[in-house]
C-alpha cells in the first residue's frame, strides 16, 4: 500500500515529465529541422556523458547514503560530504568541459554549446543533490515541486526562444540552464543550510567514492549503449539522420522509460529501506511488489506504442524527420522496456550489495555487441540497423545483469504475472488494428483509448499482479 501512496504522490511529477518530453519533440522537430535538431540531440548526449563521467558518481552516493545518515543522525555531516566531494568532482568536469572546447573550436555550430554546459554541469548537480535526498527520505512533495518547476519552466522558455531568436539548437540548452539558475538557488541553499554544523572526514568520503565511482562508470556504459549509436549514424550518414532518429527514439524510449522511472522513483526507496532494515530477503520480497507494478505499467506501454507508431508520429513529430521515426518507434519501444528493467530493476542487486564495479565490468559486454552490430548495420539498413543493434544489446544486457545479480539480491521476474500481461498486451493488437487509419489527433487517441480499454479489462479479468486487490485497497483509502 506505501507503494501506491507514492506512485500516486510521484504521479504529477511523471506527467510533467511526459508533457515536456513529448512537447519537445513536437516543438523543436518542428522550429529547429532536421539538422539543428539532430545537433542539439548529439550534443546533448555529449553533455549527459560529460555530467555522468564527472559528477553522477556523487549524486549516487548522495541517494544511497541518505537513509543510513537518517538512521544515525548525520546528516549535517552527509550534506558537508557531499558538497566537499562536488567542489572536487566539478575539477574533472571543467577539464572535460576544455577538452570538447579544443575539440569543437573550428567547429562554431558545436563551439556555441560549450558556455551552457559549463554552466549546467555544476548547476544541475548540486540540484540533483538536493533531489536525490528529498526522494531517499521519502519527502515526495518537495520532490514534486522542484522537479516540475525545473522541467516546466525550462520546456517554456526554451521552446520560447527557439520561437522568436535565432538561437537555433541552442535554444532548448539555454531554456535548460534559466530553470537551472533558478532551482538551483532554491535547491543549493537548502543544501548547505542542511550541512550547517557538519564534518566530513577521509573515512566518509573515500566510503563514497568506492560506491559512487564504479555507479558512474555503470551509468556511463548505460549510456553509451544508448547514445553512441548517434555518434555512429552522424559518421556513416549525417546530423539529418540523427535528427530523425533522435525524434523517434525520443518519443519511445522517452515514454516508457518515464513510466518505469515513475515507478522506481516510487519504489526503489522501498527496496533500499527494506534492505537496510531486513537484509536481502526483505528487500527481495518488497521488489517482487516493485516489478509487477513495473510490468504492469511498462509492457502495455511498449505494446501501445509500436501498435500506434504511425499516427503517433504524424500528430507528434515535424515532417522533415517523421518518417524515419515511424521505422523505428515500435523497435524502441522495446528497447526502452528492456532498459527500464536494466535500470530500474535488475541494476538494485548490485546497488544494495555495493558491488557496482562487478555491474561496470558487466555491462562493457552488451556495450562492445552494441558498437560491432552499429558498425555493422548502419551501412548496411540505416537507422534501422541502429535500432536492432540497440534492441539486441538490451536484451543481452538484461539476461546478464539479472543472472549475474542473484548472487547478491536475487531478483526475479514473476513468470504467472509476466504472462498474464503479455496476454493482456497481445489482446490490444485486433481492437486497435481494425480502427481504421483516418489521421491525426482523433485516430491516435480512439486507438489509444480502445487499447487503454482492452488492456485493462484484460488484467482485471486475469487479475494481473493482484490488481484487483490493488484497486480495493487504494479505494478504501
Amino acid at each position: 500500500m506505501k507503494l501506491g501512496k507514492h506512485l500516486l504522490g510521484y504521479a504529477p511529477v511523471k506527467l510533467v515529465a511526459a508533457l515536456c518530453s513529448f512537447g519537445g519533440i513536437y516543438v523543436y522537430t518542428r522550429l529547429l529541422g532536421a539538422d539543428q535538431y539532430g545537433r542539439y540531440a548529439l550534443m546533448f548526449s555529449v553533455m549527459a556523458l560529460i555530467h555522468t563521467v564527472s559528477l553522477t558518481w556523487v549524486e549516487a552516493s548522495a541517494y544511497r547514503f541518505t537513509a543510513k545518515a537518517q538512521a544515525t543522525g548525520n546528516m549535517p555531516d552527509h550534506f558537508l560530504t557531499s558538497l566537499a566531494l562536488l567542489f572536487r568532482a566539478l575539477l574533472v568536469g571543467m577539464i572535460l568541459v576544455s577538452v570538447l572546447l579544443f575539440v569543437t573550436w573550428d567547429k562554431p555550430n558545436y563551439r556555441v554549446f560549450v558556455p551552457f554546459i559549463a554552466l549546467l554541469l555544476p548547476f544541475n548537480t548540486m540540484i540533483k543533490i538536493a533531489m536525490e535526498a528529498h526522494k531517499a527520505s521519502q519527502y515526495v512533495k518537495r520532490y514534486a515541486l522542484s522537479a516540475m518547476a525545473k522541467m516546466l519552466l525550462g520546456f517554456c522558455v526554451g521552446s520560447l526562444l527557439a520561437w522568436q531568436t535565432g538561437l537555433g539548437a541552442v535554444a532548448p540548452f539555454a531554456g535548460l540552464l534559466c530553470a537551472s539558475s533558478v532551482l538551483v538557488m532554491i535547491e543549493g541553499g537548502w543544501v548547505f543550510k542542511q550541512a550547517v554544523g557538519g564534518k566530513t572526514d577521509k573515512t566518509a568520503r573515500r566510503a563514497w567514492l568506492v560506491y559512487g565511482v564504479p555507479t558512474a562508470m555503470a551509468l556511463v556504459l548505460d549510456m553509451l549503449l544508448s547514445s553512441v549509436d548517434r555518434f555512429l549514424i552522424v559518421y556513416f550518414m549525417d546530423e539529418a539522420a540523427v535528427g530523425g532518429y533522435a525524434a523517434g527514439y525520443g518519443v519511445a524510449d522517452k515514454t516508457v522509460l518515464v513510466l518505469c522511472a515513475w515507478v522506481a522513483m516510487a519504489g526503489s526507496p522501498l527496496i533500499m529501506e527494506a534492505y537496510e532494515k531486513g537484509g536481502r530477503i526483505a528487500a527481495q520480497e518488497q521488489a517482487q511488489s516493485f516489478v509487477r507494478t513495473l510490468l504492469l505499467v511498462g509492457m502495455p506501454a511498449a505494446t501501445g506504442l509500436a501498435l500506434v507508431a504511425s499516427p503517433l508520429a504524424d500528430v507528434m513529430i515535424g515532417i522533415e524527420v517523421r518518417e524515419q521515426a515511424k521505422q523505428i518507434i515500435p523497435w524502441i519501444a522495446f528497447a526502452g522496456l528492456f532498459n527500464g528493467l536494466l535500470i530500474h530493476y535488475f541494476s538494485e542487486s548490485f546497488q544494495l550489495a555495493h558491488k557496482t564495479r562487478i555491474r561496470a565490468a558487466l555491462m562493457c559486454l552488451p556495450l562492445a555487441m552494441n558498437i560491432v552490430l552499429n558498425i555493422i548495420f548502419i551501412p548496411l539498413y540505416g537507422v534501422l540497423g541502429a535500432v536492432i543493434a540497440t534492441l539486441a544489446s538490451y536484451i543481452m544486457a538484461v539476461v546478464l545483469l539479472g543472472l549475474a545479480g542473484r548472487k547478491y539480491v536475487k531478483l526475479n521476474l514473476p513468470i504467472k504475472t509476466t504472462f498474464q500481461i503479455s496476454l493482456a498486451c497481445v489482446a490490444m493488437w485486433p481492437a486497435v488494428h481494425y480502427i481504421p487509419a483516418f489521421g491525426g489527433w482523433a485516430e491516435l487517441m480512439m486507438k489509444t483509448v480502445v487499447g487503454g480499454a482492452v488492456y485493462v479489462l484484460m488484467v482485471f479479468a486475469l487479475d494481473a499482479a493482484g490488481a484487483r486487490q490493488f484497486i480495493r485497497q487504494i479505494i478504501a483509502k
